[in-house]
């Protein structure tokens, strides 16, 4: 199956960018011994959308970066889903039943300690480190410039990540700046040489056609 449409473009624009290795779709789950594993609910593998490894940086958050991909035509509620986030994970443990899409669940590596355990464990066994770069990719962002920040810089989860010996930057990234970074790029060049991937040349394309993507 093809992946999501903001994953290969995000993908393709890591890529375009000088020094930047990248792997997608990299898969964990929570250790089976640890204490907290429940084998019906966590035999199921999550996934890195996007790990990118920057070749000239040193290790440092920087370096790597990690990116979880949320292409929701509606946008991301920047001050709900900061809410959502940052408050702990409810398992349901008492609950007679199981609910399979609760919200917390499309960023149980940030709310679910063993979650959180297995992500770090795979950018570790995959970079050699656990700092790094956490982006959320999105379609567009329902909020405020201020609302951004407040979850970019969020300290409850930068306590979370410390805790575990791990030192996170967090970013929002949204299509329209990824848009933007590469016609900055076709636009400067002197000479109208190919681009490097397969969405860049479809935005040159574009662009030597006349179109232009605006807001």
């Amino acid at each position: 199956m093809k992946e999501d449409i903001l994953e290969q473009l995000v993908e393709d624009w890591f890529v375009a960018r000088p020094g930047f290795f990248v792997k997608h779709n990299v898969r964990f789950r929570p250790n089976r011994n640890h204490p907290d594993y429940i084998s019906n609910r966590d035999s199921v593998h999550s996934d890195i959308d996007i790990l990118a490894v920057v070749t000239t940086a040193k290790k440092k958050p920087e370096r790597v970066h990690v990116v979880t991909c949320k292409s929701w035509q509606g946008g991301f509620g920047l001050k709900n889903w900061r809410s959502d986030i940052e408050k702990e994970a409810e398992y349901n443990e008492r609950s007679a039943s199981f609910k399979p899409r609760e919200r917390w669940k499309y960023f149980r590596e940030l709310v679910s300690d063993k979650w959180m355990d297995a992500f770090l464990d795979t950018i570790e066994a995959e970079t050699g480190q656990r700092d790094f770069t956490y982006t959320i990719a999105v379609t567009k962002l329902n909020g405020t410039e201020q609302e951004r920040t407040n979850l970019e810089e969020s300290t409850v989860l930068k306590a979370r990540f410390k805790a575990k010996r791990s030192n996170v930057i967090i970013k929002v990234l949204t299509l329209a700046e990824v848009i933007a970074e590469y016609t900055e790029r076709i636009v400067a060049k002197d000479t109208p040489s190919l681009e490097a991937t397969d969405v860049g040349r479809l935005l040159q394309l574009i662009h030597a056609a006349g179109l232009r993507v605006t807001k």
